[in-house]
């Protein structure tokens, strides 16, 4: 039996059998189970270091990329408020390449696009943009608008309604009623008055009490050929501003339009007393002045003034049918085949029965007179376009002798 061995490292006794001593493996073991868990943990310090490191690098960079992004968005946006859509594309591009995903700058490039005329491009962004979020009110007015500069009604009539009924921030109420009359007035522009009326049928009925836009909606109206509702506007403005110049012209023009010339007297001479620079209420007041004055056919007038009026009528369109001749080129003096040539000589066979005793003997002398005046009227205005003034009151009292509406 070999006698018990000493382990030169720690002086204890190595039992029979045993190669090493087991007190040294045992700490030898633990020593580098230590060592092994220190590397571990050590290495992933570092790790996690390493991480927050790249975190903190990548914010930075995104900040940097994100105050770049909106450095050039600012410049495009002062350059498109200055007309200047050319140096907007420009920075709108780098807008969006520092910050590709953002949908403002996409769309603000968009719009520069269009202002350049580069409308296929445009269209591009902005149906992409519709397609990540249909319910944009922005891109679909965008769109609506790159219709109307395509005159593409139906596709800026469905972007324009899309527009209204999408989401929008601040006051959505106010955003969808200035689409509306946005769209309103393109189809004023394309003639389209009927659909016109229908979309300002829907503004009036969800309108605030608001005088200047109530007087707004309602000169719309007037364009669109609705006076009914236009006047019902203009009294709500006047109810809150009796004064308001705009209102009552308006007013005035829907009883002109509707052929109540004294009631459209009263309003535009009260609009002009608060405005006197308004031209065109000026003119539809000298219109309506003469259609009340003129008209022979006015109820309760004496005979003599059934007279007087009838002969001013026919001094009146004598000249007009001079005047439309000489611009024409055609000489009233040579019988001819124009039809102004043959209401010439129809005038000159009227003439020696003109005489106010005339009016007594003849009742029928009125009516024949004012048939002549009415046919120069009519025929002058097919020749030469429509008149102004008393010209105008005469074709007015025309069509309504013949039971039409001025």
């Amino acid at each position: 039996m070999e006698p018990d061995r000493r382990c030169a490292h720690c002086g204890q006794t190595i039992p029979w059998g045993e190669i090493e001593c087991p007190h040294c493996s045992e700490h030898h073991t633990y020593f580098w189970a230590l060592r092994r868990e220190t590397f571990n943990l050590l290495v992933l310090t570092l790790l996690i270091l390493f991480f927050v490191i790249t975190g903190i690098v990548v914010r930075g960079y995104q900040r940097m990329e994100k105050r770049i992004a909106e450095d050039w968005n600012r410049r495009g946006e002062a350059e498109l408020t200055a007309a200047r859509p050319a140096a907007a594309l420009t920075d709108f591009r780098n807008a969006v390449f520092h910050a590709r995903d953002n949908a403002l700058y996409q769309l603000r490039l968009a719009q520069a696009l269009a202002e350049t005329g580069q409308f296929q491009q445009a269209k591009n962004y902005l149906l992409a943009l519709r397609e990540s979020d249909p319910g944009s009110g922005p891109v679909n007015l965008e769109l609506a608008r790159l219709a109307v500069r395509e005159r593409s009604i139906p596709d800026a009539l469905r972007y324009f309604h899309d527009a209204v009924y999408c989401e929008w921030a601040g006051d959505p109420v106010a955003m969808r009623r200035a689409v509306r009359l946005e769209l309103v007035k393109f189809l004023l522009d394309s003639d389209e008055r009927t659909t016109a009326r229908a979309e300002l049928v829907a503004v009036a009925a969800n309108l605030p009490p608001d005088p200047s836009m109530q007087t707004h909606v309602g000169t719309l109206l007037v364009k669109a050929g609705d006076y009914d509702d236009a006047l019902r506007l203009f009294r709500q403005a006047l109810a809150e501003e009796p004064h308001s110049a705009p209102a009552l012209a308006g007013a005035g023009e829907c009883y002109f339009q509707t052929g109540d010339y004294a009631q459209a007297q009263r309003y535009l001479e009260r609009a002009l007393l608060a405005d006197p620079h308004l031209t065109s209420a000026a003119e539809t007041l000298e219109t309506t002045r003469a259609v009340l004055n003129l008209n022979p056919f006015t109820r309760r007038l004496e005979q003599q003034e059934r007279a007087r009026r009838a002969t001013q009528a026919f001094d009146l369109a004598t000249q007009r049918l001079e005047a439309c001749a000489a611009r024409r080129g055609i000489d009233l003096k040579v019988a001819g085949g124009n039809p102004l040539q043959s209401l010439q000589a129809e005038v000159t066979g009227m003439q020696p029965r003109i005489r106010m005793s005339a009016f007594h003997r003849d009742p029928a002398l009125l009516f024949n007179i004012m048939d002549v005046v009415f046919e120069i009227e009519k025929a002058a205005a097919q020749s030469c376009g429509e008149p102004q003034g008393q010209d105008l009151a005469l074709l007015i009292i025309a069509k309504q002798q013949e039971g039409g509406k001025p």
